[in-house]
């Protein structure tokens, strides 16, 4: 019985060892995808933010400086030209092989997409990153050259584990992409193996150790079980049998959440689809963009001895696609008909009206005095578009974002002008629609300071830069510690703290949220499991999620894997998510929320009653609780509105069986409001600002974990 359990422990070893190397190989495959997709998402913000045109490589220095991955940057001509490329190669070819113009041409307006760079790589793994401009001039495409292999040998020096063996293998061919071996010996016996799809292309991974690694991850457990004797050898087979079992239901629950989430991500991507081919219909009857541009530069020449202005004004309306998406495209094709015709009626100098695509429209005015005259009128086109529109019977209403750009110097072109009114109307959206907004040197000089902390954001992930600082939430009937926010904050190397105000929304424009989320998250996990370790095992760990995490496909898997390896259990863990998140795409949001509840984490609703309340999302979503605002609590007991809704919130919470936290608390009569409405869990500056871990390790010993009254 001994020799037969010594031999069924050595195969139970094998096979975890293969489940290690599986898993690693896993790991390996989601760090490429990542990667993969942080230079989509970053290539298609910066082609949608940059310079249009074979201009845009003039900023090839700033991209790939951002990028490092990139070989080469590209414009691409819709006749297959290579009319721009950084960096220059006077010898290169200037024309595009016809491998790839048989793609460009099958390529729509503003997609991104990624293909094999076949004869324009260096490498048989080089990528090409293209982003199409077909409509607006100039027409070509922003195209990058990946260097796959050098992204391969970065993520294999960061990941991979020493002294495993590595190798890409194209399934088409056999051809060998890349490769990380020196030694094959183990490659047949002990080699995990995956196939990585890429576009229309296979690529296939292998996995194997040298034989001193496997020598490391052998068990020297058969050894002791021949030892040890019967007893303990029939206990530990028991243990193995079942830990094989959860380990094979483990695999088929992991394999099952991984088509559904292949699944979803695909519905999601046809849903933009449709949603893009909704927006941008033409219609006739209006000038169009070259009009514009060509009307534009022949007022400039006309005017700039005379030294009158010219004005540009930007036109989107607001929310078009709730039109689209509620009352059917028609209706949507002939509301544009009718804001069109009503724009005409305006005046004001010598004017020209444009539609430049969607919903977007533009208006061109010469003839101007002073910049007054245009903020008048964009006045005007506001109160226009504030009339409800007839349309078969419907009744509706829409407004409009503007965004204005005037000649300074006389010496700005056209297209500079169209630049700076785009940049003054997303000013505008930012901030809450319905305005005007007017281009000055200021916002560019704002715009360019968010480039440049955007820049020192992506270093300071890079440099480990960020920390995480802690909030403890207490019960403020005996202000002990029961559970703890944690916090991001970015310390600078001379000390000063950059507030998360400054660079969140940036990092959620640029994607960078994505790894900072990951990190706070592990951090936060690793750091509730030390302090179990020190006795503090009724502590609960929340952890903010933005918006932007639901994008990945393995959410669910990362959120898990950084709970397993931590070593805590799912039930102090709590998620914190924003009415906003689950108004936006709560058909997607519910499968990911219903599994979360299954393994044990909590989820809480952040920041309730600024947002969009609802009390349909708190029936159909398995919410555990609800954060008061700050903004209700800072006026309590005084304001009598902000008392009424606070006692309204926690009325609802307490008659769904909701946990109620109130944040923001400051004062000890704010306290005592709240703990008299019932609401007896709160965080604030009255009982500690967010700490660092050292230093809320030593609030936790203090006498029975209650926080002292002098904190602060």
């Amino acid at each position: 019985m001994t020799l037969l359990l010594t031999f069924s422990l050595r195969y139970a070893d094998n096979y975890s060892i293969r489940d290690q190397l599986d898993a690693e190989l896993y790991a390996l495959q989601l760090e490429v995808r990542r990667e993969l997709q942080s230079h989509m998402f970053g290539f298609t913000w910066i082609s949608r933010q940059g310079l249009n045109g074979p201009a845009w490589v003039d900023e090839g220095e700033t991209v790939t400086s951002y990028y490092r991955q990139f070989r080469t940057l590209y414009w691409f001509t819709p006749e297959g030209e290579i009319s721009a490329r950084y960096p220059d190669m006077p010898t290169a070819a200037s024309q595009v092989p016809q491998d790839i113009m048989f793609w460009l041409h099958k390529f729509n307006h503003g997609v991104r997409y990624l293909i094999s760079a076949d004869s324009m790589g260096e490498h048989p793994a080089d990528l090409l990153l293209i982003v199409p401009q077909l409509e607006r001039e100039p027409r070509g495409y922003y195209a990058g050259l990946l260097d796959t292999n050098r992204l391969l040998h970065l993520i294999i020096g960061r990941h991979i584990t020493e002294g495993s063996q590595f190798r890409v293998i194209r399934q088409s061919d056999g051809g060998i992409l890349f490769n990380y071996a020196s030694d094959d010996s183990l490659r047949t016996q002990w080699g995990s193996d995956r196939v990585f799809q890429l576009f229309g292309e296979s690529w296939h991974m292998e996995l194997w150790p040298s034989p001193t690694r496997l020598q490391q991850m052998r068990n020297k457990l058969p050894l002791l079980v021949l030892i040890s004797g019967s007893l303990v050898t029939t206990l530990l087979t028991f243990v193995l049998y079942l830990l094989g079992v959860s380990r094979v239901r483990e695999r088929m629950l992991e394999e099952a959440n991984r088509e559904l989430y292949d699944e979803i991500e695909e519905r999601e991507k046809i849903e933009k689809r449709v949603a893009y081919l909704a927006e941008h219909d033409s219609l006739t009857g209006l000038a169009n963009r070259n009009a514009v541009i060509a009307h534009l530069k022949s007022e400039i020449l006309r005017l700039r001895e005379q030294r009158e202005l010219i004005g540009v004004l930007l036109i989107d309306l607001d929310h078009f696609k709730e039109v689209n998406d509620t009352l059917g495209h028609n209706i949507g094709d002939a509301l544009l008909k009718q804001v069109a015709a009503r724009l005409s009626e305006l005046h004001v100098g010598r004017s020209l009206l444009a539609r430049l695509g969607g919903d977007e429209f533009a208006i061109l005015v010469s003839d101007l005095q002073e910049q007054k005259d245009l903020e008048d009128f964009a006045d005007e086109v506001i109160a226009a578009l504030d009339t409800a529109f007839h349309v078969e019977g419907y009744e509706i209403f829409v407004t409009g974002s503007i965004g204005i750009s005037l000649t300074q110097t006389g010496e700005e072109d056209a297209e500079e002008l169209v630049r700076h009114a785009d940049t003054a109307l997303y000013r505008a959206k930012d901030k809450g629609r319905n305005i005007w907004h007017v281009y000055s040197q200021e916002l560019h000089d704002e715009l360019s300071d968010r480039l440049d902390l955007s820049k020192k954001l992506r270093y300071a992930i890079e440099q480990n830069k960020l920390t995480v600082y802690y909030q403890p939430q207490v019960d403020m009937t005996t202000r002990k510690v029961i559970g703890v926010e944690a916090l991001v904050r970015w310390i600078e190397d001379d000390g000063s703290m950059i507030g998360p105000d400054r660079f969140i929304p940036i990092a959620e424009d640029s994607g960078l949220i994505i790894p900072i989320s990951e990190f706070v998250l592990q951090t936060a996990c690793r750091q509730l499991a030390r302090w179990r370790d020190l006795g503090f095992n009724d502590l609960r760990m929340s952890v903010n999620i933005s918006g932007r995490l639901f994008q990945l496909p393995d959410l669910t898997e990362q959120i898990l894997f950084a709970v397993k390896s931590a070593g805590i259990p799912t039930a102090y863990l709590e998620l914190e998510l924003t009415e906003q998140v689950l108004i936006e795409n709560s058909s997607s949001h519910t499968q990911f929320m219903h599994d979360m509840r299954d393994n044990g984490i909590t989820l809480a609703i952040d920041d309730f009653g600024v947002g969009y309340s609802s009390l349909s999302y708190l029936k159909h979503f398995p919410i555990n609780a609800l954060k008061i605002d700050r903004s209700f609590v800072k006026d309590l007991p005084d304001d009598k509105d902000d008392a009424t809704i606070t006692q309204t919130i926690v009325s609802l919470a307490r008659n769904l069986d909701i946990g109620i936290v109130a944040e923001g608390v400051e004062t000890q009569e704010q306290a005592e409001f709240l703990i008299e409405r019932g609401c007896t869990i709160g965080q604030g500056f009255y009982y500690s600002r967010p700490l660092p871990a050292d230093e809320l390790t030593q609030l936790l010993t203090q006498p029975d974990g209650a926080i002292p009254v002098k904190i602060n």
